[in-house]
């Protein structure tokens, strides 16, 4: 079966032989999760699930049926994927309109139509709105599969309508297994293991660490970063932010934030007892931090990013960031 090919996320996974077993599939179903833990393969597993040709349901998705081959290499007539680029307000009211047109067509070759929409948080408040028009009397033959990852960017009326089912990032062990099968190239052990701990345990991340060598120095970069805070280096963490705050520089500096974010909610479940896989923060700066303290970096770096996102520049954003870390850790 598909979902044995799917690492962890047990629950997630037996939410969805639920219905399809107990034939009450709902029209439209929310997967959210962070960035890279899996959303859109889930998507097309329950996609399979839906059309699977075995007529056996308890077998379903079979992953070796007609149907699922053409529905996992992306060419099965009946399945559409919409997606827009990852970033704010980017998926637009045009491309829904033309999805409801052909929503009331028939299927091709099933008895489904599926539809998987990437990244609705990244919608326009017009194309959700238009996405609720149809979603609140869906036609018969169809299914919408959303993803996101954050629920609370998305219309609470969607929201309402929806089978919401919450997708994490597996343990580093599963990716370091998953990246040995997923990676087209033998890459070193060693990089392997440093590629699922920096992504920690995000199989997407890791891969794109492991095949891009910009993916890696930003990760190593952010991890400096962080240590930087930690220490109190408050020259040197401005000197480092400044390879970040150039020209065109405005996606690396937030992912540059969000890697830094990560550091931190690992540091707060290291401190307070939580798994977090084989970690690497110095015993120093456990005990040097306190959760009260990682909690308001936290704070400073979302506000950060706020900021950034609303096309302040860089050189002021980084220049605050830096004061502000100070002010917190005197």
């Amino acid at each position: 079966m598909l979902l044995n090919h799917f690492y962890s996320n047990n629950k997630a996974k037996q939410t969805l032989v639920n219905f399809i077993t107990d034939g009450r599939l709902p029209h439209t179903i929310l997967l959210e999760g962070e960035d890279g833990c899996g959303k859109t393969a889930f998507a097309k597993i329950i996609a399979a699930g839906i059309l699977c040709g075995q007529q056996i349901v308890s077998q379903r998705p079979c992953g070796e049926c007609r149907n699922c081959r053409l529905i996992m290499s992306d060419n099965h007539p009946d399945v559409v994927l919409a997606e827009s680029e990852n970033k704010v307000n980017s998926f637009h009211v045009e491309k829904i309109r033309e999805i409801r047109t052909d929503a009331y067509i028939r299927p091709n070759d099933g008895d489904y139509k599926v539809y998987i929409l990437r990244n609705v948080h990244n919608m326009t408040e017009q194309a959700q709105n238009a996405l609720l028009k149809i979603i609140e009397e869906p036609p018969a033959q169809v299914v919408f599969i959303l993803t996101c990852n954050n629920r609370a960017r998305i219309l609470p009326t969607i929201l309402s309508r929806a089978a919401v089912i919450p997708l994490s990032v597996c343990t580093e062990e599963e990716c370091i297994q998953a990246l040995g099968q997923l990676a087209k190239e033998n890459f070193p052990q060693e990089q392997v293991i440093q590629a699922a701990h920096f992504a920690q345990g995000n199989i997407g991340k890791a891969l794109n660490i492991l095949q891009n060598e910009k993916s890696l120095k930003l990760a190593c970069d952010a991890r400096r970063t962080a240590e930087m805070i930690c220490t109190g280096q408050e020259f040197e963490l401005l000197c480092c932010l400044q390879e970040y705050v150039g020209s065109k520089k405005r996606e690396e500096f937030l992912e540059l934030m969000q890697e830094i974010r990560s550091y931190f909610i690992e540091l707060i479940h290291l401190k307070n007892g939580l798994p977090v896989g084989n970690s690497q923060i110095p015993a120093q700066i456990k005990n040097r931090f306190t959760t009260l303290q990682a909690m308001q970096i936290l704070d400073i770096i979302d506000s950060t990013a706020a900021r950034v996102s609303q096309n302040v520049s860089l050189n002021l954003a980084a220049a605050a960031f830096c004061a502000e870390v100070k002010e917190h850790l005197q």
